[in-house]
């Protein structure tokens, strides 16, 4: 749907540059992909600069009237929804994506467990939660569910089945990114079927915090007959062939929208589900807690014929279709919001999203040996002005970011955090002094203002970003151009559309003597697993800091971290201040144990934090629905045009 969960804070973990409303599609359609990655500066603060939300092949003629909640107009169902995206998806198998496109690809065709809401509270889609104690849980399905492909109901069964043989499989053959939330203490956490449409969930602590993390929050399922096919021969490669997983066939009536095709580096088309479970919900009063008036704005939905991504490259084709009505919808650039301000038709959206955009440092054999250094990650921190690029590339629509929060949250703990990047800890004279500390007893030394090699020859790091992101290439060459001026580094830039099958993707270690692997975005010991091409520093990929939920990004931070493709070995265990924390129920108490583990985070400088953007959308103004909040999209299935 045009958007999805309550706010980003859900299971993508990694968001590549640009699609907004794809990134919230993920949260309803689900896909715990990687923990928190996006693609980080994206052409749309949000995103991939691309857009999503799509634009009606109706006529939408121009209206006063701004699309933001639901408006006292009628609904009706009609027209095509059509979003710009100037990326493709990579997958429609949801167990092992990466990016934040293929999962909202995947969430039009399916909704998932729960949602946020702007009050921060559950809204139950297939199944909803409760405990007695804070660590024992019971999920609980909705009765109308049901697989497509002859799968019949959808039960307890197919999540147990899945939970057990996939999620916590030891060896983690699926690639799924997020196996290590289903792990506590180096056990499974124990699951198990309590009734046809009920399974328990029993924790070895109090987590108070467990319902909105993204474990189950935003959670997708496969059929118990589709996996099984799979499970007792580990058959990665199986699963990833299926005709019924690389058709959606399987997604039945469990969301608004039914799959029709799947046109690569063109576009992704979609149509409405005659049969979508939530419209069985609304007519039976099955929405509790919520007034008639709501429940009836279920009954129809979705309210639009078709859904359309169509994948537009080119930054000024995207808003040139946004301006022109051709799309609904699509990521605005910082740098042109203003364009948009006062455009006849165009509605502009902006909304806080948790993805901080890094300069990521590959710590691996194939990448620069010195980032392995805390010191010379410190140095390089005070190298880039972010001031500078928060208010002149992202004109004002961001913040500087310092460590794995936004400073809006109640986690942030100001006097923990160093401040790098800004005042007195920016420059060359600063960035230079060190460097040179932390390059002592190594072959690398400063000749004048240069930093060279033990040849003689300076050194030069290659930095990639996302072809066709405009805002994210100005960002580089900015990099680059401080690199240069205070660290006497010379900097490659290298455009690519396919980081993560090429550079973030490490080989998985093979053989019984090999070591241990946590799937595809941490094949194994830095020394051992590489990414099929080399690459010292990226800009491509963003990382979800989990407002709600700051601990969920504990993967990030972990040497077999479920997404740790940039090889990263913490000398502190922030890990375990995250454990401590989600353990707590006394508040007081939590935000003291978090502010040490951003702290740390702040200190050890994993890779560079450099701003935390706001997510900008241009949605033509017939479109009713979005509003300007962190959950805009948790009810998209209620959107339409006026």
């Amino acid at each position: 749907m045009p958007s999805g969960s309550g706010g980003d804070d859900g299971p993508a973990a990694l968001y590549r540059p640009g699609r907004r409303d794809l990134l919230k599609l993920l949260g309803v359609g689900g896909v715990a992909a990687l923990a928190g990655c996006s693609s980080s500066q994206g052409d749309g603060s949000d995103g991939d600069g691309g857009d999503q939300s799509g634009g009606s092949t109706t006529d939408q003629t121009t209206s006063d009237s701004r699309a933001s909640g639901a408006s006292d107009g009628e609904r009706s169902v009609g027209g095509t929804y059509v979003s710009a995206s100037s990326v493709d998806a990579s997958s429609l198998n949801w167990i092992s994506i990466a990016d934040t496109t293929s999962g909202g690809y995947i969430g039009l065709t399916m909704d998932a467990t729960w949602v946020i809401t702007p009050e921060q509270e559950i809204f139950p889609l297939w199944a909803d939660i409760s405990t007695e104690d804070g660590r024992v849980y019971e999920v609980s399905l909705r009765d109308n569910l049901q697989w497509g492909a002859g799968y019949g109901q959808m039960t307890a069964e197919d999540w147990v089945y899945m939970i057990t043989n996939v999620f916590q499989a030891s060896e983690n053959w699926s690639g799924y990114p997020n196996a290590d939330d289903w792990i506590r203490g180096g056990e499974p956490i124990p699951v198990e079927k309590t009734g046809t449409l009920t399974f328990e969930i029993r924790l070895p602590e109090i987590d108070p915090s467990f319902p909105f993390k993204p474990v189950l929050w935003g959670q997708n399922c496969m059929p118990k007959g589709l996996l099984e096919k799979y499970v007792p021969n580990q058959d990665t490669e199986g699963l990833k062939q299926d005709e019924e997983v690389n058709t959606l066939a399987y997604t039945g009536n469990l969301g608004p929208y039914t799959y029709e095709q799947w046109e690569r580096e063109s576009q992704f088309v979609v149509t409405r589900n005659d049969d979508y479970y939530l419209r069985e919900v609304a007519a039976n009063g099955g929405f509790e807690g919520y007034d008639d008036e709501f429940a009836s704005q279920f009954a129809e939905a979705p309210y639009f014929d078709r859904y359309i991504v169509r994948v537009i490259k080119e930054e000024s084709a995207r808003l040139g279709a946004l301006r022109g009505g051709d799309v609904t919808s699509a990521g605005v650039p910082p740098n042109k919001a203003n364009q948009f301000q006062d455009t006849d038709g165009v509605y502009l959206n902006v909304t806080p999203q948790p993805f901080v955009s890094v300069l990521t440092y590959n710590q691996r054999a194939n990448g620069w040996r010195p980032f392995r250094r805390k010191a010379v990650r410190q140095a390089l921190a005070h190298a880039v002005n972010k001031q500078a690029i928060a208010e002149s590339i992202y004109r004002g629509y961001a913040q500087v970011a310092q460590t794995m929060q936004p400073k809006w949250t109640k986690w942030y703990v100001d006097d923990r955090i160093t401040n790098y990047g800004v005042g007195d800890r920016y420059g060359p004279e600063v960035t230079r002094s060190a460097l040179a500390d932390a390059l002592s007893g190594t072959e690398y030394s400063y000749d004048g203002d240069t930093l060279e090699n033990g040849n003689g020859e300076q050194v030069t790091l290659s930095l990639f970003f996302d072809q066709g992101q405009n805002t994210e290439q100005t960002t580089a060459e900015f990099v680059a151009q401080e690199f240069q001026k205070n660290a006497g580094i010379d900097v490659e830039l290298k455009a690519t559309s396919s980081f993560i099958e090429k550079y973030a993707s490490n080989t998985p270690s093979q053989g019984e003597e090999a070591p241990w692997s946590a799937g595809r975005f941490n094949g194994g010991p830095r020394d051992v697993s590489v990414s099929q091409e080399p690459w010292d520093m990226s800009l491509n990929l963003g990382f979800n800091t989990y407002p709600y939920t700051p601990a969920s990004s504990k993967g990030f931070f972990e040497t077999r971290g479920g997404i740790n493709y940039y090889g990263y070995v913490p000398e502190a265990d922030i890990a375990g201040l995250y454990e401590q924390a989600s353990q707590t129920a006394d508040e007081t108490e939590r935000r003291e144990l978090f502010g040490r583990a951003f702290g740390l985070i702040n200190d050890e400088q994993p890779f560079g934090f450099v701003t935390m953007s706001s997510s900008i959308s241009g949605y033509r103004s017939t479109l009713q629905g979005p509003i300007e909040d962190f959950a805009s999209g948790w009810d998209s299935q209620r959107w339409y045009f006026e």
